[in-house]
């Protein structure tokens, strides 16, 4: 069906060309084009670069009689690049003042900002173990005294400088640093002048998928302007970043966001450059591949909440917080707040109000968002830039950015909570272990008894060399087969040797224990498929095992293995990204239960994308090293408490429950409202050996039922598929 479009007869020809042309770049299968371009809309993309390595870019606002130009940085080239004002047309290059090194010194480009004062250019570069500033003028000149070396304020080694843009007011230049997640404004000393946190990055835990930014004078009215910085922002879970997001030059987060989302290149976006077209604001972002993309900008006439994060409960709902962008107190609306979910409103709140939790999600994966009124009956904001939380297994519980190189195996005592995680990536001789809280927060460091700790395991008590050994971690090293048993505190106790078993065996990739059995089991590395040895306490081996399925196919299993001794079990990692259970059992094949792992990142399917995984009650931590960071995702969700064979559930276990739970069985009777409790010695299934389980307890001296019981608790085997309303 056609629709009419009003005042139709209004638009021009060259306009309809225009809408056909955006919507022939942003198409994704829509049926229909969208007439007026919205905010983070792809207007258009320039391959006249294409091929070349770009890492930034700068607008001239005077560089051509048509009303400006861009400069275009290569990032290993030796060349700028002036392209026109639509970015199609080469209007020449210029050498870059840095050069490119000589191998195996090769000099990196990395940032590049335009004077409008004096007409010249700034290239920020990494020369070795310095990061410099070379002035040019348009000419290829070089300007010998604008040359500068930058100081990072968090040290040279550390930093990764990227991005340039000149502060007309306060006469200095920003730049990112991305390994930091700093925005940075310096003097020509190149000393750091302000330095800002990017927004939830205190206490941090944003790691950036983005490598660019630039200033602005932001017209708030005829005359009026205010200093703005817009950086790229992203998250652990993106290859790139998803915004652009402004700042105040007093490190103030405005509200004001331009989705990336659009984009769709093969590439890492790099720089981007604001810049006016007329009336129109317009981004032009350039990539690694040497595409240019503009992407409009619209101004919201309410600024929407931003920085909206969503997390899961352990009962599985989902928990919003975001930052409020009203006139009152606090960023508070004077209207209201609406959430959506899926594009469609659920709730409805107070202006002032900065969470919510979704008490009934759906099972899945959905998209949460808000819209915002600042006066009472006032119209509702355009969309916030949205979340995405996934319920039930393998929802994000939570994250936190690994403290270290990267996260390589996890261990965790389940009497204290305590998490320990093992980083080989460091310096050679660094040797650490990081001891994070049950929330993932840094507590401290273990000593490692290798150079470089790899394959973890705690052990919650071990018979060994005549010693019975309690609270013990297994360490392993990354390029052999020694296990070194040390105390929490770092004390080492013992050392032993993992036999290989048959087929050999020269590197380890992770440790689980089997405490019943004190018997460990460890993912060989080395061998091709990746298969799990069963050991002795004494690192002899037993027997091993490679996962098949039930036509004998399947992935190869990854990095990551842990015993679950709530249900004999084993989960380990595979390449598809899917956490698989598998029996403990000569042949370890899948039980069939399996968690994706996609909620974790774009490249979740990449081999290596995950390390080492501990089982935490009904979640999972997983060592996330491609992201550099450990995750907690569910499992299951955790019921509410209960008792276990108080079938009534009126707070006392007597002989009217075994009645009533045979009435229920035999007779028809009523059920009870938690399953869980009827299953009495906990087999997962409700039948006949449940009241009588019970009956010889409270008779005839049986055994008592098993947890949660005889005071009320959560169900310690959530995975049996019953519960409690």
């Amino acid at each position: 069906m056609i629709k009419s479009w009003p005042n139709s007869s209004r638009i021009s020809a060259g306009a309809l060309e225009g809408c056909l042309l955006a919507w022939l770049l942003i198409g994704a299968g829509s049926p229909t084009a969208v007439l007026h371009a919205g905010n983070g809309d792809v207007l258009a993309v320039s391959t006249v670069l294409q091929g070349k390595d770009l890492s930034d870019i700068a607008f001239d606002s005077a560089g051509t009689p048509a009303g400006g130009s861009f400069w275009v940085l290569g990032k290993n080239t030796g060349k700028i690049y002036h392209l026109s004002l639509d970015l199609n047309t080469i209007l020449g290059e210029i050498p870059n003042p840095h050069g490119v090194g000589n191998f195996p010194t090769v000099i990196l480009s990395w940032g590049i900002a335009y004077r409008s004062l004096t007409k010249t250019l700034f290239v920020l570069a990494q020369d070795g173990p310095d990061w410099k500033v070379r002035e040019v003028k348009t000419d290829g000149t070089e300007v010998a005294a604008g040359a500068f070396k930058v100081t990072p304020p968090d040290g040279a080694g550390n930093a990764a400088l990227r991005g340039l843009s000149y502060d007309n007011i306060a006469r200095e230049f920003w730049y990112l640093d991305a390994n930091n997640d700093k925005l940075v404004r310096t003097g020509t000393d190149g000393v750091a002048t302000r330095v800002c946190s990017l927004p939830l990055d205190d206490p941090p835990e944003i790691t950036l998928r983005g490598e660019g930014l630039c200033f602005e004078l932001h017209e708030t009215s005829p005359g009026n302007f205010e200093q703005r910085v817009y950086v790229a922002y992203g998250d652990i879970f993106r290859d790139n970043p998803s915004r652009i997001v402004q700042i105040s030059d007093a490190c103030v987060e405005s509200g004001v966001e331009i989705p990336l989302s659009k984009i769709n290149f093969s590439s890492s976006l790099q720089g981007f450059q604001t810049f006016r077209a007329g009336q129109q604001r317009r981004v032009a972002v350039v990539t690694s591949e040497g595409k240019i993309a503009q992407v409009e900008q619209v101004l919201p006439g309410t600024v929407p909440p931003s920085m909206l994060q969503c997390s899961l409960t352990l009962t599985n709902k989902v928990s919003l917080t975001w930052e409020n962008h009203g006139h009152g107190a606090e960023g508070a609306y004077g209207g209201q707040i609406a959430v959506l979910r899926n594009g469609s409103p659920i709730s409805t709140l107070a202006g002032s109000a900065k969470a919510f939790v979704d008490e009934t999600p759906p099972e899945g994966t959905s998209s949460y968002s808000l819209r915002a009124s600042d006066t009472a009956q006032g119209a509702l904001s355009s969309e916030s830039f949205p979340c995405r939380s996934t319920v039930g297994p393998g929802g994000i519980v939570r994250w936190a950015p690994f403290p270290g190189a990267q996260p390589f195996d996890v261990a965790r005592n389940p009497s204290t909570g305590a998490i320990y995680v093992t980083d080989n990536i460091g310096p050679a001789g660094s040797g650490k272990i990081y001891e994070l809280s049950p929330t993932l927060e840094p507590v401290g460091e273990v000593p490692s008894p290798w150079s470089r700790p790899g394959a973890i395991a705690f052990l919650p008590a071990i018979a060994i060399s005549g010693q019975n050994l309690t609270d013990i971690l297994a360490v392993g090293r990354t390029d052999g087969m020694l296990v070194r048993l040390m105390a929490e505190s770092g004390a080492e106790k013992t050392t032993l040797v993992f036999e290989s078993g048959p087929n050999g065996c020269t590197s380890i990739s992770a440790i689980t224990y089997i405490p019943a059995k004190q018997e460990f089991a460890y993912l060989c590395q080395s061998s091709s498929p990746h298969k799990i040895v069963f050991l002795d306490a004494t690192g002899r081996y037993r027997r091993e095992c490679v996962p098949k399925g039930p036509l004998q196919v399947l992935p190869e299993t990854d990095l990551g293995v842990t015993y679950d001794p709530l249900q004999d079990t084993f989960l380990s990692t595979f390449q598809d990204g899917i956490i698989r259970e598998l029996y403990n059992s000569a042949s370890c094949n899948p039980s069939g239960f399996e968690i994706s792992l996609e909620s974790l990142g774009e490249g979740y399917q990449r081999p290596g994308f995950f390390g080492g995984i501990q089982i935490a009650d009904n979640t999972l931590l997983v060592c996330c090293k491609a992201s550099r960071a450990v995750v907690q995702v569910l499992i299951f969700p955790a019921g509410p408490t209960f008792r276990r064979g108080d079938f009534d559930r009126n707070n006392d276990v007597n002989l009217t429950d075994v009645v009533a739970c045979a009435n229920y069985l035999f007779r028809s009777g009523p059920s009870t409202n938690c399953l869980d409790a009827a299953d009495v010695n906990d087999d997962g299934e409700i039948d006949v050996s449940d009241p009588v389980y019970l009956l010889f307890y409270l008779f005839l001296e049986g055994t008592p039922p098993p947890a949660p019981f005889p005071d009320a608790g959560s169900d310690p085997t959530f995975r049996d598929n019953i519960g409690c309303e």
